[in-house]
């Protein structure tokens, strides 16, 4: 594929950040300083980047996090494959969720740019590792980050077109916080999709 990179990153992606907080999080800063000036708006908790034990407080806000970003990033180290949050952000990340109401609108799964980090030995997670084998998710190396970032982001989101490649057997998820998550897409979209209608009919008065 030929990728006229420049001309992506001019479209502002959403993209947010799953990691293992307790041993990565200082590779989650650097991350930040690294691309903070490019055309990316990062969803994850800049004020309050929280460690597993205390994710479940804020479940449904990380799910709406994912469902508004288009890109999920998977910081993959040593403990990686151990996080049961981590894994249930990917399977979130990779469903498609369905509107409601009127237009019935389809929210695509997510595209997946797995970075792996300068350790001894990475833990992968499953569910993850499956998709890089179908060829759905990318990965870079943190040694690459600086040259190969923006191309690589660009190939996550292109690789959205390739559903059939996404693999996200749901009989592995090991936890599932958000179990009212369908009623809370459901009450989330009628208010997105009722704000749209108020801004398009201000804009008629233009």
């Amino acid at each position: 594929y030929f990728y006229n990179v420049s001309y992506y990153l001019m479209i502002k992606r959403n993209i947010f950040i799953s990691y293992h907080h307790k041993s990565d999080f200082k590779y989650l800063i650097e991350l930040r300083n690294i691309v903070k000036n490019r055309s990316f708006s990062d969803y994850g908790f800049k004020d309050k980047d929280l460690d597993e034990s205390s994710k479940s407080s804020i479940a449904k806000e990380i799910q709406y996090r994912i469902w508004a970003s288009s890109i999920i990033i998977v910081l993959v180290g040593g403990e990686t494959g151990r996080s049961n949050w981590v894994d249930w952000e990917i399977w979130y990340s990779l469903r498609e969720i369905k509107g409601y109401k009127i237009s019935r609108r389809k929210f695509k799964p997510k595209g997946i740019l797995a970075i792996f980090l300068p350790v001894k030995k990475h833990n992968v997670p499953i569910r993850l590792q499956e998709n890089l084998d179908s060829g759905y998710a990318k990965k870079i190396y943190w040694s690459d980050l600086k040259n190969s970032f923006d191309k690589s982001i660009v190939e996550a989101y292109d690789n959205r077109k390739y559903l059939s490649k996404i693999r996200n057997d749901y009989s592995t998820l090991k936890i599932n916080p958000q179990k009212t998550g369908l009623l809370f897409s459901k009450i989330s979209y009628c208010i997105l999709f009722n704000f749209k209608k108020i801004v398009d009919a201000l804009h008629g008065y233009r």
